[in-house]
């Protein structure tokens, strides 16, 4: 199983300007190092087990394995659970049949509930092609605001004021105490200083734990 972002975040959580110390949204470096924070935080990437900006991500799978139900104790024949909730909506579940051609699953054959994609009773699994991960569920995930959510897809709620305050709270730490150079590194080229930001391991761990008590409880585990 593995899964990736296939369209990220567009939508802005955090600007430069609700930061303290009168920074500018066209300040750079602030730009990155609360970009670097969210990235930390948010989808499939993130520590935190969620998707908070609306994106689009794929997960592959092997096989039409079961998953335990643990809200009803039973085992579903044919469901899975969609990493980084809130779902908004399933696009398409995609595989390969014997001769490696894409067949689609009709979406009257699965619906979802919560973060879990169940398969109807009276559907059968096809059989599948012996390729690497023959399955592919493309959906949508985060919060997409309280209106305004197209047909078919749920309206997951606006994004948790404690992440807006964990974001808010880490970048500034990371401006105040000086550790953005955590973040930084330099390529130099002829003539040019190109400066390029990343996370780090040290501040990984740090972002985390400065976020981790406001976190804690939209925390969600494998």
């Amino acid at each position: 199983m593995s899964i990736r972002v296939v369209t990220p975040p567009s939508a802005v959580i955090v600007k430069p300007s609700d930061l303290a110390g009168g920074y500018q949204d066209t300040d750079v470096q602030a730009q990155a190092v609360i970009a670097a924070v969210t990235e930390t935080i948010d989808g499939p990437t993130g520590w935190l087990g969620r998707a908070i900006g609306p994106q689009t991500l794929e997960l592959t799978l092997d096989g039409w394995h079961a998953h335990r139900h643990h809200h009803h104790w039973h085992e579903h024949p044919h469901a899975f659970r969609l990493p980084c909730p809130p779902i908004i909506a399933v696009e398409s579940v995609i595989y390969l049949d014997t001769d490696g051609n894409e067949q689609t699953v009709d979406a009257t054959d699965y619906a979802v509930t919560d973060n879990l994609l169940w398969f109807t009773p009276v559907w059968t699994a096809p059989t599948l092609g012996c390729f690497p991960e023959p399955i592919r569920v493309q959906y949508k995930a985060g919060y997409n605001g309280t209106d305004g959510a197209a047909e078919g897809e749920a309206q997951t709620g606006a994004i948790p004021a404690r992440v807006k305050q964990a974001i808010m709270l880490t970048s500034q730490h990371m401006l105040n105490v000086g550790t953005e150079n955590l973040f930084l590194r330099e390529v130099q080229v002829p003539d040019v200083e190109t400066r390029q930001f990343t996370v780090t391991d040290q501040a990984s761990a740090l972002i985390e734990q400065t976020c981790e008590r406001l976190l804690g409880g939209l925390r969600v585990y494998a």
